[in-house]
């Protein structure tokens, strides 16, 4: 079956708000509101959104993804703590709604992995890690492609030496929306892998519209995505959400700190160890009650590789890019 939205409503309002904006991202939306049909149609949908007035006479919900949707914040407030679901409001002024449908349904039929890496402290090497990933993964035979959304983050293309490289950057697409075509094609390659940076103009990131349209077509077209996140994630793009956390006192607590009233759960840490940085990683794994999937090292050939204008895991870095390929082995089977 088709990769569609439930809607489980029975408010004409509620209805349609909603078919509307189905229609205008061109996204599958089926409206019930008898609970036979929504028994039945629960399971097979991407995304369910269920309205207020549906969701103040249910005690629970079944697994899947859902939100709840509805005008009065009131009874948005209510039904979520009741059946501890999230909400949309409407009118969909932000945006939110339709970020939501358009990356469930791309999610339903798209083939390649997303990997969030998000720091929890600065200075701990995150946007070298996330491209690494990507090339680890090139060098093994998969499409991959980095995708810089870390603000100011300074570009990607400047980490592997692709600055000068053809290709499109976020400036190009900041206004894109919905469906994007083959965009793994026109990105600049490094070594394999696709990169897809900021521009340099000034600290700003894409807004989720574009991200989640670049996202789309990248899953599509690629076997992993790599998201140099920073410290923020959108919740509906990522499979995997990798957070990175220094071996010392003060990054550990910052990593409680960013995870406390979050919806993104990391679902692996990666241990950043160095001079300064000596906290066995089973212990920091423990303190946060996360797993950790690897850990890295110093390697003093990375800095001098980025001096060079050369790519982090080049051949001087033998250390660091078998702890990568370590890491890499790890994700793919966590």
């Amino acid at each position: 079956m088709e990769a569609h939205v439930l809607l489980c409503s029975r408010d004409p309002a509620v209805v349609e708000a909603v078919e509307v904006s189905a229609a205008a991202l061109e996204v599958p939306l089926r409206v019930v509101h008898h609970p036979d049909e929504v028994r039945a149609a629960w399971p097979e949908a991407a995304l369910r959104l269920v309205s207020t007035e549906v969701a103040a006479r249910w005690s629970g919900v079944n697994p899947g993804l859902a939100y709840v949707v509805g005008s009065s914040p009131a009874e948005l407030a209510r039904c979520s703590a009741g059946l501890g679901l999230p909400v949309l409001p409407l009118p969909d002024a932000g945006g939110h709604l339709a970020e939501a449908m358009t990356a469930a349904v791309r999610r339903e039929g798209a083939r390649g992995q997303v990997v969030a890496v998000l720091g929890a402290s600065g200075g701990l090497g995150v946007s070298t890690l996330a491209v690494s990933l990507a090339l680890v993964a090139a060098a093994g035979g998969s499409r991959s492609t980095a995708v810089e959304l870390a603000v100011a983050g300074g570009g990607l293309d400047l980490l592997v030496g692709a600055e000068t490289l053809d290709g499109v950057r976020w400036p190009e697409l900041s206004h894109a929306r919905g469906e994007l075509g083959e965009l793994f094609n026109v990105l600049p390659k490094v070594e394999g892998a696709a990169i897809l940076a900021l521009g340099r103009d000034g600290p700003v990131s894409p807004g989720g519209a574009a991200v989640a349209a670049a996202v789309g077509s990248l899953r599509r077209s690629t076997d992993l995505l790599v998201l140099d996140a920073g410290r923020e994630v959108p919740a509906t793009e990522a499979d995997q959400v990798l957070l990175m956390v220094g071996a010392d006192v003060r990054s550990v607590a910052a990593a409680r700190m960013l995870a406390e009233g979050r919806s993104v759960t990391p679902t692996g840490l990666v241990v950043r160890q160095g001079p300064g940085r000596s906290i066995p990683a089973e212990v920091v794994s423990r303190s946060l009650g996360v797993p950790c999937l690897g850990v890295i090292g110093h390697d003093k050939a990375v800095p001098r590789l980025a001096e060079l204008g050369m790519p982090p895991v080049a051949a001087p870095s033998k250390r660091f890019r078998r702890e990568v390929a370590q890491l890499w082995k790890a994700v793919c089977g966590a």
